[in-house]
Formats: structure tokens, C-alpha cells, sequence
């Protein structure tokens, strides 16, 4: 054999064993793309299933906030008016919250709300006008005396002549105008809710 024919058979040679590598190499990178993309599925999946649970547990947890929301607005309002705070504009603009926020479905709660405006509001009239006698506020409003068995009586109107009565019978015109003016403001809040 020549050089030649030695050269021809090494380059042959060398052609045929790189050929041999080249598609075991194929091989080889076609079962780690296809490894790598069976994964990449997996982790793909395992991340869609991590989102759904994330957003289940969302909405538990947007469930359970506004379970905790409405539990603590009902407590703030048992506190409010079983305290007996006397301050009707507070318990209004509390009871305006509640009814907006978290109470469309707690129509109990907003009458309960209400009687309570209107006993605090028959209380400021009654002390501002300095009445000697014991407060009472069947003087000034009217409670629903159809369910005797409940413990909340609800009042269902307001006796706009005796409050009308008591404010005029004050001899001090400033008090009487300011006090005429709460009136009505009252009124406002009471037949429009």
C-alpha cells in the first residue's frame, strides 16, 4: 500500500468513526431535548396547579376577610350603641359604613342601627333642652310592639310633635334655631334611610 492509499483509507476511516459519533451525539441530544421538554411539561404543569391552589386559597382567604370584616363592624356597632355613646352624627356616619360597606344582607342589624340613632338623638334633645324629668324615649319615638317575644324593640316612627313641642318650649333662641336645624337634619337621616 502507498501513502496514498494508507492516507485515503485513514481519512475514510476517520470519516465513517466521526459519522458514528455524530449520530450517537444526535442521539444523545435528542434524549436530553426530549427529557429536558418532558420537565419543562411537568414544571409547567406543577406551576398551573400551584397558581389554581394559590387562587383558591385567595378567595378562601377574601372570603374569610370579609366574614372579618362584617363580625368586627357588627362588634364596633354592638360596642357603639350598647355603650350608649349619645353622639347621633357618629352613629350615623357609622351606620351610613355599615350599610354600604358590609350590611346589604343584614337588614336586622341596619333596624337595630337605626333605633339606636333615634334613641341617641331623643337623648341629645332631651338633654339640651335640660328637662328635669327622666329620659324616656317612648316620649319621643315609637317602638313596633308587634313581636313581644323579642328582646330589641325596633322604633318605626318618630313623635315629630313632641319633639317639635319640647325644642319650642326653650326660651334661648340660639339653642332653639340649632336645635330646630339638628331636627331637621335628623328627620332627613330618618326618613330617608
Amino acid at each position: 500500500m502507498t501513502n496514498e492509499q494508507v492516507i485515503e483509507k485513514l481519512i475514510d476511516q476517520i470519516n465513517n468513526d466521526m459519522q458514528i459519533f455524530i449520530a450517537v451525539l444526535s442521539i444523545v441530544i435528542a434524549i436530553a431535548a426530549f427529557l429536558q421538554w418532558r420537565i419543562s411539561d411537568k414544571q409547567i404543569h406543577k406551576m398551573q396547579m400551584a397558581i389554581r391552589e394559590a387562587n383558591d386559597k385567595a378567595e378562601k382567604l377574601a372570603k374569610m376577610n370579609k366574614i372579618l370584616i362584617k363580625n368586627s363592624a357588627l362588634a364596633i356597632a354592638r360596642n357603639q350603641f350598647l355603650i350608649g355613646f349619645p353622639d347621633w352624627r357618629s352613629d350615623i356616619e357609622f351606620f351610613e359604613y355599615i350599610k354600604d360597606k358590609i350590611l346589604v344582607a343584614e337588614p336586622s342589624l341596619i333596624k337595630y342601627s337605626k333605633t339606636q340613632i333615634a334613641n341617641d338623638f331623643a337623648l341629645y334633645i332631651h338633654e339640651a333642652c335640660k328637662i328635669e324629668k327622666t329620659f324616656s324615649p317612648v316620649d319621643y319615638m315609637i317602638y313596633d310592639q308587634d313581636n313581644p317575644s323579642s328582646q330589641l324593640e325596633y322604633i318605626i316612627g318618630v313623635k315629630e310633635n313632641s319633639i317639635y313641642e319640647v325644642i319650642d318650649n326653650l326660651e334661648d333662641r340660639k339653642t332653639k334655631r340649632k336645635l330646630f336645624s339638628d331636627f331637621q337634619e335628623f328627620m332627613d337621616f330618618w326618613n330617608n334611610n
